[in-house]
């Protein structure tokens, strides 16, 4: 594996110095991993929910984490965004129609050059930039090979420890859970293993979402939940479109952007710690 390394980081600097005018573009699509059981959800009456209405919910929480993404880099920047489209409602031969969106993300710009991030995120309409450094992953290299599409793709994992925003989302939970039992239980976090498959053929550092730094374009994501995967690579030495930073919110670090989404949340739940939308 050592020397796989070796000859992949030789081929990313010989091409980088070769090419300094090198785009490419990377089409991703997600899609959400099934359970093999699932259980079953309950009313507060602890009566079964109608079959269809509990199929109807599991269609559209499919179509909602069914998304389209796209990768734009250079040999030292990237900016990963999602395809937008218009979903049109859709009803089983029932006529059960249920509708169902996750938030969309926001546009996340790497500069591997100047070591720093921008990622845009907005909560309850107000937009936010977050700006960090980048902190280099810990990736474990695994001496095992596919091929996705036309190209030879390595392994490679990361553990993601559970963040301090899970721990206390998790220790509040508990706390209510003593005073009042909640109708939908919450898991304890653990960290999160991401298996990931890069190929050393597109040499640049970058990949979907805020993976990156290994010796190969990332062609693949499994997170344990959803599934990344690259459909398109459209690579170019001619392109010289710059890669817009993304520029609309206010500048904040994570850290205070997760101070202002738990205020922002703790003001707006009731006391069983659930959410209240008012219009």
């Amino acid at each position: 594996m050592t020397k796989v390394i070796l000859i992949s980081s030789f081929l990313l600097m010989s091409f980088l110095a070769k090419a300094q005018d090198f785009q490419g573009k990377a089409e991703y699509f997600s899609k959400r991993i099934a359970k093999k059981k699932t259980e079953k959800v309950e009313s507060k009456t602890k009566e079964p929910i109608d079959p269809e209405l509990e199929k109807a919910i599991q269609e559209a929480m499919k179509r909602a984490s069914e998304k389209q993404f796209s990768l734009t880099f250079n040999k030292a920047e990237s900016l990963y965004e999602e395809e937008k489209k218009l979903d049109k409602p859709e009803s089983n031969s029932d006529g059960i129609s249920v509708s169902m969106s996750f938030s969309s993300a926001g546009s996340k710009y790497l500069n591997i050059k100047e070591k720093n991030s921008v990622v845009e995120e907005e909560i309850f309409g107000k937009e936010f930039l977050i700006v960090e450094p980048l902190v280099q992953p810990d990736w474990k290299l695994i001496d095992e090979t596919k091929k996705i599409g036309d190209y030879n793709c390595f392994k490679a994992e990361l553990v993601i420890p559970v963040s301090e925003k899970q721990t206390q989302d998790y220790e509040d939970f508990l706390k209510r859970e003593e005073k009042k039992p909640a109708l939908f239980k919450m898991s304890k976090p653990e960290d999160k293993v991401v298996t990931v498959w890069y190929t050393p053929e597109i040499p640049v550092s970058f990949g979907p979402d805020n993976y990156w730094d290994l010796p190969g374009l990332i062609l693949e994501v499994n997170d344990g939940t959803n599934i990344l995967l690259c459909s398109k690579v459209t690579l170019s030495n001619k392109e010289k479109a710059k890669i817009k930073v993304p520029n609309t919110g206010e500048k904040v670090t994570q850290k205070k952007f997760d101070e202002i989404r738990k205020k922002k949340e703790d003001s707006m739940k009731n006391e069983d710690g659930v959410i209240i939308f008012q219009h």
